[in-house]
């Protein structure tokens, strides 16, 4: 299947309006419609089997899963970077390969075993390959190749909710341990109470333990809801501003770090608002958050993106520094 015209051009008759081009898209398209649309595949909710499809859509809308909503702009966004780059696409070669097939059949095989054993991310992953796959097969090498970071990108699009019980306590817990160690710093004598800060006791001034500030370290201030979307945005600005990959791994492994430190300043935030304005207004119930604390969920990400920005500044700034350095003579 693997075939080139002569060098330089594209083979004969592999163009992206060839009938044979898209009848093999169509082929594909029904199989991945199929498969993940219709064919009930996992019990993850009420007992009752959904199609993987149906289960990546429920992770986008469920409000009780807003830690995957970002999800929903996900193949749009991919799209969006296909369409960026259609122009130098066309001018590629257009190539089958026998490889796509293979990938192909291992997707199929993975979907099976996720069946078998109903779990839900096998049926995510298989997806991913099968797509990856479909892709190859219709395109080639080379256009796969130019459109690697669009296909990867959809990774982001599926909720890998292992990854909460993995990642939700030791967040929590560096939270905790962040925010108690800099209150203390700042001369605001705070205790650690299990995931909890709460304010010292002040017998001089009559304060008894917590009645100045007591705050829960939940599971959405851990940094947990923040950071699934940063590293999608992250990977996404790093992608689209720096040029070298190596500064796109720098600013992408450092996501976590910013999620941490947005939910850092809206913890501090929050203490700061329940100290001099107090519990009703700086946080509200569980049920009905107040303005104030709803504000702090989005000073999050104030805080993660001008962190990114300026990671990227300096990744940039430092590219630039060592082209206009002068190289100086050897010995001198």
């Amino acid at each position: 299947m693997d075939s080139t015209g002569p060098a330089g051009t594209p083979p004969r008759g592999a163009t992206f309006f060839s009938w044979g081009f898209w009848l093999e898209a169509i082929v594909v398209l029904a199989l991945i419609t199929g498969l993940y649309g219709f064919v009930p595949y996992n019990f993850g909710y009420d007992s009752q089997a959904h199609t993987v499809f149906s289960l990546i859509y429920r992770s986008w809308t469920d409000p009780q899963t807003t830690d995957w909503h970002h999800g929903l702009m996900v193949p749009l966004i991919s799209i969006g970077l296909v369409l960026h780059q259609w122009k130098d696409l066309k001018k590629m070669p257009l190539q089958s390969s026998r490889a796509g097939l293979a990938v192909l059949v291992a997707s199929l095989a993975m979907y099976w075993i996720g069946y078998k054993i109903d779990i839900q991310i096998v049926g995510f992953l298989s997806l991913q390959l099968m797509i990856g796959g479909g892709l190859l097969m219709l395109v080639g090498w080379p256009i796969f190749r130019a459109l690697l970071f669009p296909f990867a990108f959809l990774i982001f699009a599926f909720p890998f909710a292992f990854l909460d019980n993995l990642l939700a306590f030791p967040l929590r817990n560096i939270m905790c341990q962040l925010s108690q160690g800099f209150l203390n710093l700042l001369g605001v004598d705070t205790l650690r109470v299990g995931t909890a800060l709460v304010s010292a006791p002040d017998y001089a001034k009559g304060l008894a333990q917590g009645q100045r500030f007591a705050l829960d370290v939940a599971t959405p201030c851990s940094g947990i809801r923040s950071l699934f979307a940063l590293m999608m945005v992250s990977a996404l600005y790093a992608h689209l501003t720096l040029r070298k990959a190596w500064q796109k791994w720098v600013l992408f492994l450092l996501s976590p770090a910013l999620a941490v430190a947005g939910n850092f300043g809206r913890m501090m935030m929050l203490t700061f608002g329940t100290m001099f304005l107090g519990s009703a207004v700086a946080i509200g119930t569980e049920e009905h958050p107040t303005t104030f604390h709803m504000a702090a969920g989005f000073f999050v990400f104030v805080v993660a993106l001008a962190g990114m920005a300026v990671i990227g500044w300096i990744l940039q700034r430092g590219e630039k520094t060592n082209k206009t350095a002068v190289p100086t003579e050897a010995g001198k």
